[in-house]
């Protein structure tokens, strides 16, 4: 009879523990997935709005106006209604009319970060590019730079441009300059590309790494124990 109760207590024991370890590593994988990639895609904004004014927590954009690809083609005569935007069903994106860059800053530092870009004609009327800069603090950590040649269904040049370092706090999408290496061209040049699907990575928060820890350390515990 004791033994049988003891078996049973120790039974009931694991299974709590069990519970709790599964209530653990299901938080760990909620907080995980918060804590992936971010999407900017400009389909709650108003079109004409500035895209400041979005209000992303922890993000902020300069330079850009939020557009619609009804309202581009009506206000500057490219054909983009239907080969513009990148998001499926939106129509949304963001042209760098207030300045010469889109600038975007995080608040807390991020691994990673994609655009969907459309480069429009340069001054000379050529195909344009469009530069994505990554910034650790004030330091250049990485580049990337869309091909005029790789012109997409828009008629125009188009590309993802992707950058990845640790500790990036600031990105800025711009004409590239035709005479500075991982530069931006003169700032006096308007509206020279629309970018959209802007998707970023967080560095996961001390709390994150450690609650995933506890997590694996629980189970791997589990495990030896048997």
């Amino acid at each position: 009879m004791r033994e049988s109760r003891a078996s049973g207590l120790r039974a009931a024991s694991w299974q709590r523990r069990a519970r709790r370890i599964a209530s653990l590593l299901a938080a760990s994988a909620l907080i995980a997935e918060a804590a992936s990639a971010a999407t900017l895609d400009f389909e709650a904004a108003a079109p004409g709005s500035d895209a400041a004014v979005l209000g992303v927590p922890g993000v902020a954009i300069g330079g850009g106006l939020v557009m619609s690809e009804s309202l581009i083609q009506m206000t500057l005569g490219f054909p983009a209604t239907g080969t513009w935007n990148t998001t499926p069903g939106g129509a949304n994106g963001v042209l760098n009319t207030l300045g010469a860059a889109l600038g975007i800053d995080f608040d807390v530092a991020i691994l990673s970060l994609s655009a969907d870009v459309l480069a429009l004609p340069d001054e000379a009327g050529d195909p344009g590019a469009v530069l994505l800069l990554a910034f650790a603090g004030s330091l250049l950590v990485a580049s990337d730079a869309s091909d005029p040649g790789a012109v997409g269904d828009s008629g125009l040049p188009e590309a993802t441009l992707q950058v990845a370092a640790p500790g990036i706090t600031r990105v800025v999408l711009c004409a590239p300059s035709a005479i500075a290496p991982d530069g931006c061209a003169d700032p006096g040049v308007p509206t020279t590309f629309w970018a959209d699907q802007i998707q970023f990575e967080p560095i996961p928060e001390p709390a994150t790494a450690a609650l995933l820890g506890l997590g694996i350390a629980a189970l791997t515990a589990r495990r030896r124990s048997r």
